[in-house]
């Protein structure tokens, strides 16, 4: 009653190419490139010499070259690259560089040497200087005692210093910034030495290399190598920065917003033990003293915390509310592995484990607890409260019931046998991957969209790739094997048992998923209420400012009714 019927049918077949077929798409998600052109390939090289993909490897050196590396400078990625994957793919790589000078030079391609390393000049015994290097890279004083495997085999650990950290090192034909990117690349390639990354991530980190640009070069080698080695060190990178305290700093706030709020970065662990990332907002004037309502933003299906959830957390917080917005397991800055795996369960967790961090937050009152889904979000956020009974307000903007959208598409037109059919090409895809096989992933929002394409799908990619909602950490793709478990999920089935704990349901007149929230609406209990945005569609409600003037007052007056 309150969507356009032909516009929903119009975004039917898009929505099904995108979301439901689980047929691959093409694009490569894009990111923001914390590093320059010069690393980019500094780190495809390293990354192809260390796994020993020569073919790949050819064109990452006319790449390199055609951005600005010089000729010596890989032919010193190349030999630092014996040191940690050893001297035959050193050596191939070196022998591979030669072939591609040469078919260069023949084609006319004159490519710069530039300089060679400076002479030694410091008369210190080589182990001494590779003690001094060493203790620069990872901040601890050179006369340390000897532990791990340089108390068990002291021999090893000459020779590191002598050869490594000293004969190396000391050429300053790259600088250590460069040696310990293309190091990082080649572990991370090669696999399975995660202390090493760790080590050398260490290293990268205190010699000044940021975060974001570790998070880029493993991005490089998940494009280049393969999700699941760049997945593996990034297991090792965030517990590596939240053990730093670089991700989270609990307690301390991080930034000062507008209107006087201020956010706070923050941590707590779910009951399956995976660490939930989010951004705590707190009102103008502040006091510690007092006790706040609290309201919970749960982000879209595929978004993250930075975009439309966290918008809505800082504007609620701006009303006087102590808020949270936070990246669900295995998106964003959250841990949980594979990344992009879409849980329900997990998801639905999530909520109850921001309550539970929430309820012992010194500032908040653990009996004025609500929760705003949004889009995705929306349909976790029910389900939470059903079994969540510290929730004591919920509300949704622009809802989507994952699981009936996953069973039947949107507006209910896949069939019985088109839904077992996906089934059976999941399992057969798990078989595979158990076997060894690539992940298989799904990109939901695509890179481009033309005239052709319907109003639903041009909106998503109008927020979600452009300026306007887009982030490196919001990629649009997901894991084809969660499909199962999306197909089996069913929000609203105790929706009545969130009685007498309120409801309500915001949609756009235009929204093409109004009919989610219509359905959660009529199986409810009282108290509940359906709003209708005039004129706007699904996405409208995102972070338009002339419906967020019509959503933040309906918002703000049913936590102070409910949250009292």
């Amino acid at each position: 009653m309150m969507y356009l019927k032909h516009c929903l049918m119009l975004a039917i077949s898009s929505f099904y190419l995108l979301f439901c077929s689980g047929s691959l798409l093409a694009q490569t998600p894009k990111f923001e490139h914390a590093m320059n052109k010069k690393q980019q390939n500094m780190v495809a090289i390293a990354a192809y010499t260390g796994k020993g993909d020569l073919e790949h490897l050819k064109v990452a050196f006319a790449e390199g070259l055609d951005a600005g590396l010089t000729v010596n400078e890989i032919k010193e990625v190349l030999v630092h690259a014996y040191a940690y994957c050893g001297f035959p793919r050193s050596l191939r790589g070196l022998q591979t560089f030669m072939g591609v000078l040469d078919e260069r030079k023949a084609k006319n391609i004159h490519d710069r040497m530039g300089r060679e390393a400076s002479p030694v000049t410091d008369e210190r015994s080589k182990y001494d200087r590779g003690k001094e290097i060493l203790s620069k890279l990872t901040g601890i004083p050179a006369d340390a005692p000897r532990t791990g495997y340089a108390a068990f085999a002291p021999e090893i650990e000459v020779f590191l210093k002598e050869h490594l950290f000293a004969d190396i090192f000391e050429r300053d034909v790259l600088t250590y910034q460069e040696r310990e990117i293309t190091t990082v690349s080649i572990l991370a390639a090669i696999g399975g030495v995660e202390p090493m990354i760790r080590s050398h991530m260490g290293m990268c980190l205190n010699i000044g290399i940021t975060p974001d640009e570790l998070r880029h070069l493993l991005t490089i080698v998940e494009r280049n190598i393969g999700r699941d080695e760049a997945d593996s060190a990034r297991i090792v990178l965030n517990e590596l920065l939240q053990e730093k305290g670089l991700i989270t700093n609990p307690g301390t706030p991080v930034a000062e917003l507008e209107n006087g709020v201020r956010m706070q970065k923050v941590t707590f662990h779910n009951r399956f033990q995976i660490d939930v990332v989010g951004d705590l907002y707190l009102p103008k004037d502040f006091d510690t003293n007092k006790k706040y309502p609290a309201v919970i933003v749960g982000h879209p299906f595929g978004g993250v915390k930075e975009q439309t959830s966290g918008l809505h957390a800082r504007k609620l917080a701006e009303l006087g509310y102590v808020t949270l917005a936070f990246d669900a397991s295995h998106y964003g800055e959250s841990g949980g592995y594979p990344r992009r795996m879409e849980s329900p369960e997990t998801r639905v967790e999530d909520f109850s484990a921001a309550v539970d961090f929430l309820s012992i937050y010194p500032s908040v009152d653990g009996e004025r607890i609500g929760v705003l889904g949004i889009c995705g979000g929306g349909g976790y956020s029910v389900s939470a409260a059903q079994i969540d009974h510290r929730i004591k307000a919920v509300a949704t903007l622009s809802m989507y019931d994952m699981g009936r959208a996953r069973r039947q598409g949107l507006g209910d037109i896949i069939s019985y046998d088109q839904r077992m059919k996906t089934l059976d090409e999941i399992g057969e895809q798990r078989t595979r991957e158990f076997g060894g096989a690539e992940r298989r992933d799904i990109g939901a929002i695509p890179e481009s969209v033309s005239d052709r394409d319907t109003e639903n799908t041009r909106e998503f990619y109008d927020y979600y790739r452009t300026p306007r909602g887009q982030h490196p950490s919001s990629t649009g793709y997901y894991t084809f094997t969660s499909l199962a478990p999306m197909m089996n999920f069913f929000p609203f089935a105790q929706i009545e048992t969130i009685s007498p704990r309120p409801l309500l349901f915001i949609v756009g007149e235009r929204a093409v998923s109004a009919y989610f929230s219509e359905d959660a609406y009529s199986k409810a209990a009282e108290p509940k209420e359906l709003f209708v945005v005039p004129g706007a569609s699904h996405v409208d409600l995102y972070d338009r400012p002339e419906y967020m003037k019509i959503t933040l007052p309906k918002l703000d007056a049913f936590y102070k009714e409910y949250l009292k």
